[in-house]
């Protein structure tokens, strides 16, 4: 899975994330304390602005710290029910239609199913949550107050915060249940999509193999190779083994369970549900760097010209190499050895045999004497998958008689290791000569000249065991709740003083910037290509290339000129816009089958509460000091 952006380390994180949260929630109250200062100044002079500046503040603080949650229960009640007479439950009748219908827009003969269903269902349930909590959200104020249902309540003991905290308490209630319904429904949903079996006849699929019919003992002969029957447009390959073991290939990232039974002179095979198909893989990914030509460390690799540079190359037949270091490998966790996966790029030179793969291999390294042996030899097409087993007992024919060095920036070329290289051994055992502390290097080299490999860090990782799926599943609708809560406070402070039909259109604004935030970004700081929005506008009017300078002319003058206003007002707003992009980790995660990390969890937790709060109080002091009922 494609990693650009890695979430912090909680405790990396937390420290300069609280620092930067309490600077910026320092300077939005003084910039809201100015404007009421002035404000009352102007309103009644000089005598009595400090009194009724301090008066205020003191009633603010009372009003954030002294809620009633009775209260506020008591109108998130309202709110839900007010909702249900909405009849915000269509929501999820049409989310259902959607899903009976999946089967005429979504591809039955794709390689990968559980990644198209499960990446249907997030992303729909994404939209269609999002869009729920932005019509709920940015009406229920301005309908009250056009209703004048709001009098009823402002006259009450009710504080403004209470009115603030209940409606999105409420809002938010019905937005959880009504996700948890749709993530019931998508699980249910996929797993019916994805639950199939095949049917396999001895004698029509399963035929014996000549060689064997001489009547081979042997456990590791191949005795009889068929395939299963077509099902879900795919079959498998089957191998029937002298020792009654079967193997069945796997296609579509997944295998099926199969048995073969004999009852008297018959045999039949029993065919098993899927494996594997909806997986929550734990990986383990270490630290990554490069050896060149000359055997010295290196940050980066070769560029081969790829204009996304997120991946870094090695070439064939040489002694560069991408090395992965690993900490806190044990053997309690992997007592027979190591699992690795890898997702690699190949670059080629020449074509040569188009349909021939990418010979690489694999090599483990003790990082404190040098110990190394070519563990794996395999075969690397582009962005495929490769499952690798690293064994706990390694052949002696395995391991290089010398160290393999990796020499530092700043030695000479004569550098020689001094090190303690032991004995040979008749066989080696992976934990006991190879991992040193918990620490150990994986190597990755393409053995075929005029090759590339080109790798980023999260592309080689340690598989521990797998995670609970549904645990997963769940794990993933909380990056779509996380996303809905933000919405719903947005909602609720552009009600406060904006209409119903420009609250949801503010909001929605809001949703699209979230979304594209990055290019939000390169917009208010004029990175973008075809420049500001004036000057954007200004090539579409007339036509103009993206990549033609403008002429240097008054008009040119203006539009830079507006555009760098423009730059100052959208640079202050995407301070206050958050990055949905950042959630997107929750849906890519399960759709591509990892676990996402308790980590994440946290970051994003903390995240959300942080940008939740200042929303609500922003939200509180525009209506405490709005005209209502007074």
């Amino acid at each position: 899975m494609i990693i650009e952006n890695p979430v912090p380390a909680f405790l990396d994180w937390i420290g300069k994330a609280s620092l930067n949260w309490l600077f910026a929630v320092g300077a939005l109250l003084i910039v809201f304390a100015s404007a009421g200062f002035i404000f009352i100044l102007v309103r009644s002079g000089p005598s009595q602005v400090f009194p009724i500046f301090f008066r205020s503040i003191i009633k603010g603080l009372e009003d954030l710290f002294r809620i009633s949650f009775k209260r506020v229960g008591a109108i998130a009640r309202l709110i839900i029910q007010e909702s249900i007479r909405k009849k915000v439950i269509v929501v999820c009748i049409v989310f259902l239609i959607l899903l009976m219908f999946a089967s005429w827009f979504l591809d039955p003969e794709s390689t990968d199913p559980a990644r198209l269903y499960l990446s249907f269902v997030l992303s729909t349930t994404t939209y269609l949550v999002l869009l729920l909590a932005l019509f709920l959200s940015s009406l229920s104020l301005p309908t009250d107050f056009k209703n004048k249902t709001i009098f009823t309540i402002v006259t009450k003991p009710v504080r403004a915060s209470e009115i603030i905290l209940g409606r999105i308490v409420g809002l938010s209630l019905i937005g959880t249940v009504i996700l948890l319904l749709m993530a019931v429904m998508s699980y249910v949903f996929v797993s019916a999509s994805l639950t199939h079996s095949h049917v396999v006849i001895d004698g029509e699929d399963v035929l014996p193999v000549a060689e064997a019919a001489a009547g081979t003992a042997d456990p590791a002969a191949v005795v009889a190779k068929g395939a299963t029957r077509l099902q879900n447009w795919h079959k498998h390959d089957i191998e029937v083994y002298g020792d009654g073991s079967i193997i069945v290939s796997q296609v579509n990232n997944h295998t099926h369970p199969i048995e073969r039974i004999t009852e008297g002179e018959n045999v039949r095979y029993s065919v098993g549900r899927e494996q594997g198909t909806v997986q929550a893989k734990v990986p383990i990914y270490g630290k990554m760097k490069f050896r060149d030509a000359n055997e010295f460390e290196k940050s980066k690799g070769i560029n081969v010209g790829e204009e996304w540079e997120y991946r870094s190359y090695i070439a064939g037949a040489s002694p560069e190499a991408v090395i992965w270091s690993f900490d806190k490998i044990n053997e309690k966790q992997f007592p027979q050895g190591l699992p690795i996966e890898m997702t690699i790029s190949v670059f080629r030179t020449h074509k040569g045999n188009i349909e021939k793969t990418i010979m690489g291999s694999i090599l483990i390294r003790n990082p404190q004497n040098g110990l190394s042996a070519t563990t794996n030899v395999f075969n690397s097409e582009k962005y495929v998958t490769n499952a690798l087993f690293i064994p706990r007992e390694i052949e002696a024919s395995k391991v290089a008689e010398s160290p393999l060095f990796l020499k530092q920036q700043g030695e000479k070329a004569t550098f020689e290791q001094q090190t303690n290289f032991p004995a040979r051994k008749e066989s080696y055992d992976l934990f006991k000569d190879f991992v040193v502390d918990g620490k150990v290097e994986i190597w990755l080299q393409c053995i075929d000249d005029g090759q590339y490999f080109g790798a980023a860090e999260p592309d080689l990782y340690v598989r521990a065991q797998d995670a609970n799926v549904f645990m997963n599943f769940i794990k993933g609708y909380l990056g779509i709740w996380q996303q809905m809560i933000i919405l719903i406070c947005f909602g609720v402070l552009f009600s406060t003083f904006l209409s119903g039909p420009v609250a949801m259109v503010s909001t929605f604004g809001i949703m699209i910037a979230a979304f594209c935030k990055q290019l939000f970004l390169q917009v208010a700081y004029m990175q973008a290509l075809g420049g500001g929005p004036v000057e954007a506008f200004s090539r579409l009017i007339n036509h103009d290339n993206l990549m033609t300078e403008m002429p240097k002319n008054f008009s040119t003058s203006l539009i830079k000129f507006f555009d760098h206003i423009a730059s100052i007002f959208l640079s202050v707003i995407s301070l206050a816009v958050p990055s949905f992009s950042d959630y997107n980790i929750y849906m890519n995660s399960v759709a591509a089958g990892y676990d996402i990390p308790l980590n994440t969890v946290l970051v994003h937790g903390l995240t959300t509460l942080a940008i939740v709060v200042p929303l609500f109080i922003v939200a509180y002091l525009i209506l405490r000091n709005r005209e209502v009922a007074k």
